[in-house]
C-alpha cells in the first residue's frame, strides 16, 4: 500500500475472525536506544492512544463483538491480535492502528511497566524459570550481543533510567507501517485492505528509524555466576541448579533446511525430569533415552530451534546440580557429536510423524496462522515455508 503497510489474508471457517499486525521490531532495533527498552514496548501493548484512554477503553469497544486482544514479542518482531465476531473487523483494526501508531503511553503506565519488569526479574532471583536468562546468554554469545544477539531482558541498570522520552523515541523509530503487515483470518480480504487505507494512511508512513544490519553468527561465550542462595518455599528450600546452553547457526524459517531443523528439533525432544506421558509427550525422544532416563542428576533437557530471517540458532538447554555442570557439558557435546552419526528409521518417521501432527493441529488456531502468513509477508521474504 502506498504507506509501505502490507496487507495479507486468508479465508477460514467459523464464527470468530482474528485481524493483527505483525511488526518488525524488537530487541534487536535498540541499536541506537537505551538497552531495554523493547521490553517496555511489550509491557505497554494496547496502552492508552490518541482515542482511547486506557485499555478499559479498548475493552469496552471490543465488548459488542466479542472481541479480545493479545501481544507476542520475540527477538525480532511483535505480533498484535484482536480475535473478534467478523462485523467488528472495522473496530479491531482502527485499534491495531491507534495501538501501533498513535500510542501515548501516559506516566502512570509508563511506572506500572516499570514495576512489572522489575517484578520479572525479582522472580529470576527467586528461582523462577531460567530459560529467557539462558536464552538471553546463548543469542548473546552467538551474535555478539548484536542485532537479535541483544539481551531481550530489560537489564537492570536501565529499569531505571528509562524514561517516557526514549520509550516515544523508540517508538516513532520503529512503529512504521512500512514495518507492517496488517493479518486477516476469517476475513474479507478487500474489506481489510479498505480498513488498512483508513486507519494506516500514506501521511505516517515517515520515521527516522534505520533498518538493522544483517545478522552476523560469531559464535562466543557468556556466562552469568549468581551466588545468592535459593530461597525457601515451605520447608525446603528450592534446589540450586546450573543452567547450560549450547548451540550452533542453523537456518532461517525461509531456508530450504528450516524443514530439515524441524525434524532434528523434534527428534531431540527433551523436556523436564518429572514429565509423565507417552511418545505424545516427546517420551521417546532422544534427549529422553539418552539423557534424562540415563542419568539421574540431569533435572532438563530440552532442544530448541530459534529461526530468524537471515539466520537461526539450534541449542540444547540442560541443568543440574552444580557438582555436575561439567559432566552435563560433556552430556551435550556428545549427543550434538552424535546428531551427525546414524539415525534409525523408526526414529526418524517418529519424529516427522509428530512433526506433521504439530503443523496440523496448529492450523486449528488462528493467531498461529496469523503469525505465520505476518513472518512469510515480511520486507525481505515472501515465500512461505513449504513442508
Amino acid at each position: 500500500m502506498p504507506s509501505g503497510l502490507r496487507v495479507a489474508s486468508v479465508a477460514q471457517c467459523g464464527g470468530m475472525c482474528s485481524v493483527g499486525v505483525v511488526l518488525e521490531s524488537g530487541a534487536r532495533n535498540e541499536g541506537n536506544h537505551k538497552k531495554g527498552v523493547a521490553h517496555f514496548m511489550e509491557k505497554l501493548s494496547f496502552s492508552s492512544t490518541a482515542k482511547f484512554e486506557s485499555q478499559e477503553h479498548i475493552v469496552s469497544a471490543l465488548e459488542p463483538y466479542g472481541g479480545m486482544y493479545e501481544s507476542l514479542h520475540f527477538r525480532d518482531v511483535g505480533v498484535y491480535t484482536i480475535s473478534c465476531l467478523p462485523d467488528g473487523l472495522e473496530t479491531a483494526t482502527e485499534i491495531l492502528s491507534q495501538a501501533l501508531i498513535h500510542g501515548k503511553f501516559s506516566d502512570s503506565e509508563i511506572e506500572a511497566a516499570r514495576e512489572s519488569i522489575a517484578c520479572e526479574l525479582e522472580m529470576f532471583k527467586l528461582g523462577a524459570d531460567q530459560e529467557p536468562i539462558v536464552t538471553d546468554c546463548v543469542h548473546h554469545a552467538a551474535y555478539a550481543g548484536k542485532s537479535i544477539g541483544r539481551f531481550k531482558i530489560c537489564p537492570l541498570e536501565s529499569l531505571t533510567e528509562i524514561s517516557r522520552s526514549d520509550i516515544m523515541s523508540f517508538y516513532s523509530s520503529n512503529f512504521r507501517p512500512s514495518r507492517m503487515v496488517l493479518v486477516g483470518v476469517g476475513v474479507d480480504h478487500g474489506d481489510l485492505v479498505k480498513f488498512g487505507a483508513k486507519y494506516f494512511p500514506s501521511d505516517l508512513s515517515t520515521g527516522s528509524g534505520q533498518d538493522e544490519p544483517a545478522t552476523v553468527y560469531t559464535g562466543g561465550q557468556c556466562y552469568r555466576h549468581d551466588d545468592t542462595p535459593p530461597p525457601m518455599i515451605g520447608p525446603q528450600e528450592l534446589p540450586t541448579l546450573t543452567h547450560v546452553s549450547i548451540g550452533f547457526e542453523s537456518s532461517s524459517h525461509q531456508a530450504e533446511e528450516y524443514v530439515k531443523f524441524c525434524v532434528l528439533n523434534t527428534l531431540m525432544g527433551g523436556g523436564g525430569s518429572f514429565s509423565a506421558g507417552g511418545p505424545g509427550k516427546g517420551m521417546y525422544t532422544r534427549l529422553y533415552l539418552q539423557v534424562l532416563n540415563r542419568y539421574h542428576w540431569v533435572y532438563s533437557a530440552l532442544a530448541l530451534n530459534h529461526p530468524y530471517q537471515e539466520t537461526g540458532l539450534f541449542t540444547i538447554n540442560a541443568s543440574s546440580h552444580p557438582n555436575h555442570g561439567w559432566d552435563l557439558v560433556q552430556v551435550l557435546i556428545r549427543q550434538f557429536k552424535e546428531m551427525g552419526g546414524g539415525i534409525n528409521h523408526a526414529e526418524l518417521e517418529r519424529a516427522k510423524t509428530q512433526l506433521k501432527s504439530t503443523l496440523l493441529m496448529n492450523l486449528e488456531y488462528r493467531t498461529i496462522i496469523l503469525e505465520d502468513i505476518g513472518r512469510s509477508s515480511s520486507q525481505r521474504f515472501f515465500q512461505r515455508s513449504r513442508f
